[in-house]
């Protein structure tokens, strides 16, 4: 099925206004499952770039809904392991040799978001044999595999960071050292400084709040900036107390100290750092989508799947 990125956020959206009700609450079922994309014959790796990031933003906004609920679908399940599978390809290339840990953090951050991620059942007896596997996990891996959505929620902070830091790498290192002098939006309204050459307090960047600001005021093409722009958006939907930034910010400061903890947010962290891989392979995403494809094709046809392959899902 052939569709523009409009009509793939308009899917989105309107899943979004059937399910939200007038009183606050969510309500599930026929009227808004007709909008889900895999319902619509929409497959992601059949989706060119522009295509793929409307259905990051439009998913996110599914994903997470009014007082931090969150919802997750197959949808999201097909999204992040096509993501995760051309990020993570061999010829991709994305992450540098020395950025292994990185690479790996990002991989356990794919794996926990697609930890429940299981084949919808057609019958009894699959749904037989699926419960058979289940009971035969481990005693401590299948009570671990049920908090995997707080997992992703605690490591999509040091990804999101480590992501961020890898975009800015021009300015800033990764362990926090200024490179190169730059600005970013003060929480007060004025600005703030940091220059390796400056004072001990801007020689080093550790905020994630500012990084974001860094990319965003700074390092985004027009591309990656309208997409951050679509997230922004929609965080301030949920909560316009703060900048969209320092809202994120405020979770992770409040999640690393114990004070609350954001089992919720895990997905729209992992989607946030999706946008910004995926905009720095925008010129080559037509080449890596073939090549991705016939590795899965070839996958499929020996029925092998390695331990690096995340497409399709299950």
């Amino acid at each position: 099925m052939s569709v523009s990125a409009n009509e793939i956020k308009k899917l989105c959206d309107s899943w979004c206004q059937a399910a939200q009700q007038p009183g606050g609450g969510i309500a599930i079922g026929g009227q808004s499952e007709q909008y889900r994309l895999l319902r619509n014959n929409i497959q992601f790796h059949d989706l060119d770039f522009e295509q793929l990031v409307a259905a990051i933003s439009g998913l996110t906004k599914v994903l997470l809904l009014p007082g931090l609920n969150t919802i997750v679908d197959q949808d999201h399940f097909g999204l992040w392991s096509w993501c995760s599978e051309v990020v993570l390809f061999r010829e991709t290339n994305f992450f540098e040799h020395n950025e292994h840990e990185i690479r790996k953090l990002f991989e356990t951050c794919s794996r926990a978001s697609l930890a429940h991620c299981r084949k919808p059942i057609l019958n009894h007896e699959e749904w037989r044999k699926q419960t058979e596997i289940e009971q035969q996990l481990p005693h401590h891996a299948k009570y671990f595999l049920q908090e995997s959505s707080l997992t992703l929620a605690y490591l999509g902070f040091p990804l999101l960071e480590s992501i961020s830091k890898k975009i800015c790498q021009l300015y800033v290192g990764m362990d926090g050292v200024v490179k190169t002098p730059f600005q970013v939006p003060s929480k007060t309204g004025g600005t703030r400084e940091y220059d390796p050459n400056g004072k001990w307090n801007q020689k080093q960047c550790s905020s994630l709040r500012d990084l974001l600001f860094l990319i965003y005021s700074h390092l985004a093409d027009n591309h990656l900036k309208a997409a951050l722009t679509e997230f922004r958006a929609h965080i301030s939907s949920l909560d316009n107390s703060e900048d969209p930034f320092d809202i994120v910010y405020k979770w992770r400061n409040q999640s690393l100290h114990g004070t609350t903890s954001f089992q919720t947010i895990g997905g729209t962290l992992l989607n946030l750092s999706l946008i910004m891989c995926l905009h720095q392979l925008e010129d080559r995403y037509d080449e890596l989508k073939n090549k991705v494809l016939d590795q899965c094709r070839w996958n499929a046809q020996h029925q092998h799947k390695s331990p690096w392959s995340f497409y399709p899902p299950y």
